[in-house]
């Protein structure tokens, strides 16, 4: 019998998938993409579940403002993945009896300032008592049948492209941890921004091919992409977006600045493929606020990125729980 430990969290949710798709498929649209997509006829529900844990996700020094503004915004995040226009929020708390009633309020403020960043409601949830903090939200959202946004669709020639920068979160877990006091990527782990606008802007371009958010970071991502569209990735690397504020946690912490930027997570950017032709469809929908980093290849190719005259192979990489 193997555990969790051994096989991974990619693995479980493979098999996971593989249970529901033996049951038959349906009209709505299920495990697999970034959230799932129940048919109501003329547009798609949009619903998506996410945990947070103490252990797992709650750093030290965080606020229980940017814990609960940080498990809106992860739902959140999944929904602006799919191109829809989030609706609210529902949320199960598992407290511990001796939890402070202070710090539930504050919890709920942050998790009312995320909802109202978005335009979105808290509908309701549910309280029980755990022996720790556990957290987890559901996000619901609309989206047409002819705008919605999923992991697959990308083609040969396609190209590849994300919001932001990335890289961030990484070298806000550092700065820390380190003591280093880099406020604008610590700020990026904290308090992670759910691209919900731009997200809805990509699904009304009609030029946007496959997209998913970026959780477990860039390189995982993008095999994820591809591996759901059947197709491969060549990465520019002198094209993907890291803000020097990156660099300058790397130089400081020792930590590899490629790590940061390609195997760590936590940025919550849109990664995303779209037609050569609609590129500038995109720019005027949202200006600079994308970076077109790569371009889609065949099935079977490696993913690869492009140094200079070097050509570095894509470890498929990153976050990933019960390892």
């Amino acid at each position: 019998m193997s555990r969790l430990s051994e096989i991974g969290e990619k693995e479980a949710v493979r098999r996971i998938q593989e249970l529901v798709a033996s049951r038959g498929a349906t009209s709505n649209i299920g495990p697999g993409d970034d959230a799932a997509a129940v048919d109501l006829g003329v547009m798609y529900l949009v619903a998506t579940t996410d945990i947070l844990g103490q252990a797992t996700h709650i750093l030290p020094g965080m606020t229980y403002w940017q814990v609960g503004w940080t498990l809106a915004a992860v739902n959140f995040s999944d929904v602006a993945a799919m191109g829809a226009k989030p609706i609210g929020l529902l949320v199960s708390m598992g407290l511990p009896r001796d939890f402070a009633s202070e710090s539930l309020d504050e919890m709920l403020d942050g998790i009312l300032d995320c909802c109202d960043h978005v335009k979105a409601e808290l509908l309701g949830g549910d309280t029980k008592e755990t022996k720790e903090v556990t957290l987890a939200g559901t996000a619901l959202g609309t989206v047409g049948k002819k705008e919605i946004l999923l992991r697959r669709g990308a083609s040969v020639g396609d190209l590849l492209a994300v919001t932001g920068s990335v890289g961030m979160a990484a070298a806000g877990y550092h700065s820390l941890r380190k003591g280093l006091g880099v406020k604008a990527v610590e700020k990026a782990i904290l308090e992670p921004q759910p691209h919900v606008q731009e997200g809805m802007a990509l699904s009304s371009s009609h030029v946007v091919t496959s997209c998913m958010d970026v959780s477990d970071g860039l390189a995982s991502s993008v095999h994820t992409l591809g591996g759901m569209s059947g197709v491969s990735f060549t990465l520019d690397y002198d094209e993907i977006p890291v803000d020097d504020e990156v660099l300058e946690v790397a130089g400081a912490s020792g930590v590899d600045a490629n790590e940061l930027a390609l195997y760590f997570g936590g940025d919550y950017q849109l990664l995303f493929t779209l037609r050569p032709q609609g590129l500038e469809r995109l720019r005027s929908l949202l200006g600079d606020g994308f970076t077109v980093i790569g371009k889609a290849g065949p099935r079977g190719a490696d993913n690869v990125i492009v140094r200079g005259r070097d050509i570095i192979r894509l470890e498929n990489r990153g976050y990933e729980h019960f390892r």
